[in-house]
């Protein structure tokens, strides 16, 4: 069953709750949204508002596209963060197969022994 839908608008002092069916609710913070949603909804008991509700907040065509854009933004640089540090785990790895030392790595890769000793240490934990 889907849950119930609320959109949140920004008003002056606040937020301005809206639901089909029933009269805009105002709240002074976002934080008070979904427990406001869902007690609106209960009270009119809307089908599944047992389950919660399903909350937008609407800022506005400019905004939500930028919110979006940066959401994307962060999940995109985890995600490269990752690749990057199974990348650097494979070369730290193909290097000491090469026969070069725990410091050596660290020079031609410009990291720390350490960093190099945790690296290998993960690259066996992956692998195995």
């Amino acid at each position: 069953m889907d849950l119930p839908k609320i959109v949140a608008h920004r008003t002056e002092g606040g937020w301005m709750l809206e639901a089909e069916g029933l009269a805009p609710a105002y709240i002074r913070r976002l934080s008070e949204a979904e427990d406001c949603g869902h007690a609106l909804m209960k009270a009119a008991n809307a089908p599944g508002a047992d389950n919660g509700i399903q909350l937008t907040v609407d800022l506005g065509d400019e905004l939500n596209q930028r919110v979006k854009a940066a959401t994307q933004a962060t999940v995109d640089a985890y995600k490269a963060q990752l690749q990057a540090a199974r990348e650097l785990r494979r070369t730290a790895s193909a290097l000491k197969n090469q026969g070069m030392t725990g410091r050596d790595i660290a020079h031609v890769l410009h990291i720390s022994p350490q960093r190099v000793s945790q690296l290998l240490a993960q690259s066996v934990t992956a692998e195995g």
